[in-house]
């Protein structure tokens, strides 16, 4: 199997840092194709040493079924065993391959053998490792039996309700992370700019929070009340009537609720109202399940409720309306909703949410959610969001980053229908252009943050205007912060093809070969007022000639 660039980008990373660290964690948004990654990972270490043994935790039948599904594509001879007592299947632990779930492998802790390499599959829903969990307690039988056995993390959403960022400083004072730092990100954008997800707009209900008020929040909502809520008769017909305002053209349908009752009720609403419509929840016996979602795909069933169930390790790529009738105080839960309908497919330019529990609202963005951080800095909670350009985590009500001046575009309200909501103003990328780079430099740059930094700036000219364009890198190699200095020094070591400089000062001696490297067009694409470039080294003899991306 071809891996992406990004693909291929990640797994070298991996590979890079599995002699130096011992937890690498990687931020892959739903769609990267996290399980091919870490497929091409183990094929190619076991390849190289046969002898090691490697295992891969999921937490859900599903995302184990998959795990194998896909190695055995990418290796149909790849030694795998399977200790997951709910797929039916014998727990075989002996294999150089296992995949399994915490629950059956902490039974069996006594017997298992040494592994060399864990693999953490949504390693989000780990607790911190100073909290006691079968979690924690299985990966430190695992390091007792082997002190060298690496961990590695993988998460579209590297944060957890209740303690902020799963690696580094930023989360609860009391919780400790397992991991260091962020290793490498694959953003919900990064892949947008590729086609290789869909972009997404939304709509959002005014006037629900009011009733949200009322209901009991320890960590997130109390589910008992906030079914209550959610089931009464308006907000079940507003489900509907917003279908059939919002979305009358959208074929594959998914509804994501409270409760089993609140998901009956939803759905016989949508039956009374004439739609083709069925429930999925964990009640259900698996092989109803999989024949409900067997018709969903095929579009015989156009609306499709769930309870939690269609949130991880599901993938239907025509899925084109997302309807969230289940309010969260969860980002990571919020930008897993969105992500069901974020793949590409067949005839679909977009995915509509409809958002009936106030989530846009409270968490923002999906590709760069509002995290909260409890307890931080001796305030009750502090709301942070990370931004697009510089990955720089400031506070929530920020206009501008401090650190390399990105602003924030203010969101444009409009109302529609009976159903009152507004449009959420997202994901307007306007098209990217190419343009000739006139003259370029490379200088030290300090942000209002007080960061030293390296800013390349260019002047550009389209070949339709005379008009100058000018497009500015920032460039962080004195490692203000993990994954900007990690990109910086990958574009340097793309553009200029030797070993990145280890600091500000050292940039700026060499600023030199980077201006000589800079080529002669580029693609760049306007996000608010600032140009970004998407895309170097365009070939200037023929527009429809490949292009050679530079990975970020």
């Amino acid at each position: 199997m071809i891996l992406r660039p990004y693909q291929a980008e990640c797994l070298e990373v991996i590979l890079q840092a599995i002699p130096a660290q011992q937890h690498i964690l990687i931020m892959a948004a739903t769609g990267a194709g996290k399980t091919i990654i870490f497929c091409s990972l183990i094929k190619k270490l076991l390849a190289e040493w046969p002898n090691i043994k490697i295992g891969i935790l999921a937490h859900r039948r599903e995302l184990i079924m998959q795990a194998q599904d896909k190695l055995l594509k990418t290796w149909p001879e790849a030694p795998i065993g399977i200790a997951c007592a709910s797929t039916g299947e014998l727990v075989d632990i002996d294999k150089p391959v296992v995949i399994g779930s915490v629950q059956t492998l902490a039974r069996r802790l006594e017997e298992t053998p040494p592994f060399d390499l864990i693999i953490v599959d949504e390693v989000h829903r780990m607790p911190p490792v100073n909290k006691k969990s079968q979690y924690q307690e299985w990966i430190a039988c695992m390091k007792r039996y082997n002190k060298e056995v690496r961990i590695l993390g993988f998460t579209a959403t590297p944060f957890r309700l209740g303690h902020g960022y799963i690696y580094g400083p930023v989360k609860r004072p009391d919780n400790d992370n397992l991991f260091e730092s962020l290793n490498y990100r694959i953003g919900i954008s990064d892949l947008q700019k590729d086609g290789f997800l869909c972009q997404y707009r939304a709509k959002e209900a005014k006037n629900i929070s009011s009733d949200l008020n009322r209901v009991k929040v320890a960590g997130d909502f109390n589910i008992g009340e906030l079914s209550d809520v959610m089931s009464r008769i308006e907000h079940v017909g507003s489900a509907v009537h917003a279908v059939q305002t919002y979305a009358a053209e959208r074929r594959h349908v998914v509804v994501f609720c409270v409760t089993i009752e609140h998901a009956k009720k939803i759905t016989a609403a949508f039956l009374s109202a004439g739609f083709v419509a069925a429930a999925i929840h964990s009640e259900m016996p698996m092989g109803q399940r999989d024949m409900i979602l067997r018709e969903f795909d095929a579009g015989r069933i156009r609306i499709l409720a769930n309870v939690g169930v269609l949130t991880e390790g599901w993938d239907s790529p025509a899925v084109d309306c997302v309807v969230m009738c289940r309010p969260t105080k969860s980002a990571a839960l919020y930008v897993q909703m969105v992500g069901r309908g974020l793949r590409p497919h067949s005839g679909k330019a977009d995915v509509l949410v409809l958002d009936l529990s106030n989530n846009c609202s409270e968490h923002g963005d999906p590709n760069s959610p509002k995290i909260s951080i409890p307890g931080r800095a001796g305030k009750a909670e502090a709301i942070l969001k990370v931004c697009p350009k510089c990955f720089e985590l400031v506070p929530i009500g920020a206009r501008e980053c401090r650190a390399c001046g990105y602003c924030w575009p203010i969101e444009v309200a409009e109302q529609n229908g009976t159903v009152e909501m507004r449009s959420v103003q997202w994901s307007k990328a306007p098209a990217p252009k190419v343009v000739n780079v006139i003259e370029a430099n490379f200088k030290e740059y300090t942000s209002k943050a007080g960061n030293r930094m390296m800013r390349l700036s260019m002047t550009c000219q389209s070949d339709e205007s005379i008009n100058t364009i000018w497009v500015n890198e920032f460039l962080d190699f004195d490692g203000n912060n993990d994954w900007a200095c990690g990109r910086a020094k990958r574009l340097w070591a793309s553009l200029v093809g030797n070993d990145p400089p280890e600091s500000v000062a050292e940039a700026e001696e060499r600023a030199g070969e980077v201006v000589m490297s800079i080529p002669a067009r580029v693609e760049i694409r306007l996000k608010d007022k600032f140009w970004n470039v998407i895309r170097w080294r365009v070939a200037p003899w023929n527009e429809s000639l490949p292009m050679e991306e530079i990975p970020f």
